[in-house]
């Protein structure tokens, strides 16, 4: 089961990736000098959030589970605000984009779940429940006793109701809206 800091670590290496793809890209001759200062200012941003979700440490009792402080959900938030006025065809900013792509209601500073999630059925439930152990959806399929294209099924319902794009933001928003606990 993933733990708040093993989800801080795991974003935080794959920035640190896209980070230096993103001074590689920088580097760059054929950039232009507007795009290779947009590239830099995403990566300062990138580099303090690399460094705020390695010194965070996640608070471990029940009563507050955040999986993100204030501090980190801002700099998301930067990041997301760079990126939307870019040109979409770019692949580095892409991932940069998928990655980070949490939903407004979740970076929100006084989020008190200011936006209901829709319920979730039992069996998504279920197949949200085993996402913490990274197996794939063949292996989810094997252990519920469902088709693989049933598993995906339920998957693209979770991530449409939590309005995210990936596993492991699916995890972040089910551990602080209290689907899961670890």
């Amino acid at each position: 089961m993933k733990t708040a800091r093993a989800l801080h670590d795991e974003i935080s290496k794959e920035l640190s990736e896209i980070g230096n793809k993103l001074d590689s890209a920088a580097g760059r001759t054929a950039v232009s000098p507007e795009f290779r200062s947009v590239l830099r200012t995403l990566r300062s941003h990138v580099s303090s959030l690399c460094d705020l979700l390695n010194g965070e440490i996640p608070f471990d009792d029940e009563a507050s589970k955040v999986i993100f402080s204030i501090e980190i959900r801002r700099e998301i938030s930067a990041i997301n605000i760079a990126l939307a006025g870019i040109d979409e065809s770019d692949e580095l900013l892409g991932e940069l984009r998928e990655l980070l792509n949490f939903p407004k209601y979740f970076l929100d500073e006084g989020k008190k779940v200011s936006k209901l999630i829709t319920p979730l059925t039992r069996r998504e439930k279920e197949v949200l429940a085993l996402l913490p152990r990274g197996i794939t959806a063949k292996a989810m399929a094997s252990e519920l006793f469902l088709t693989e294209a049933t598993i995906k099924s339920h998957l693209a319902s979770i991530y449409q109701k939590f309005e995210v794009v990936n596993r492991t933001q699916a995890i972040a928003i089910a551990i602080e809206y209290k689907y899961l606990s670890f």
